[in-house]
């Protein structure tokens, strides 16, 4: 078991409103502008920029996912902190509400002129909520799988 433990990293997980994780994993993987960062225990030391996206934690033969949304990651050789404005479980996420935002906001981003702030603001949403469907997509339940289907298909 100690030596186990010798492989594997400390995550962290906090936003502005609770410590979201707090556990060991083999492997993290976290969403960056570039894509996904896979992160074992030994890393180098590292800072990067989170953007709305999957992480997913590995423990053995148990992986869990959540939905991140912007924020960073401070790693070092056997911890990873990861500091988000949000972080959700699947079973958190409210299927039609994150639909409904796609869909409320995406158009909006092109009624401003290119690098005008707010069609920044409607993109991050936009981003925010694809990440949270893209979740539930791969690892939500299957009503919720359903219910994003129905969604999709025009059906409430």
């Amino acid at each position: 078991m100690a030596e186990q433990k010798l492989h594997q990293t400390r995550v962290t997980i906090v936003t502005p409103y609770t410590n979201f994780l707090e556990q060991r994993a083999d492997i993290v993987n976290l969403p960056s502008q570039d894509g996904s960062v896979g992160i074992m225990s030994g890393h180098m030391p590292l800072v990067i920029a989170l953007f709305p996206g999957i992480c997913s934690i590995k423990l053995g033969d148990e992986v869990k996912h959540c939905v991140l949304t912007e924020g960073y990651a401070e790693i070092s050789q056997h911890m990873v902190l990861i500091v988000t404005n949000a972080a959700e479980w699947p079973e958190e996420i409210d299927v039609r509400r994150a639909y409904k935002t796609v869909l409320e906001n995406q158009d909006r981003v092109d009624d401003f002129a290119p690098g005008d702030i707010r069609a920044k603001a409607y993109k991050d949403r936009v981003d925010r909520a694809k990440a949270r469907l893209h979740l539930i997509e791969l690892y939500g339940s299957p009503q919720q799988q359903s219910i994003l289907q129905s969604l999709k298909k025009g059906e409430s």
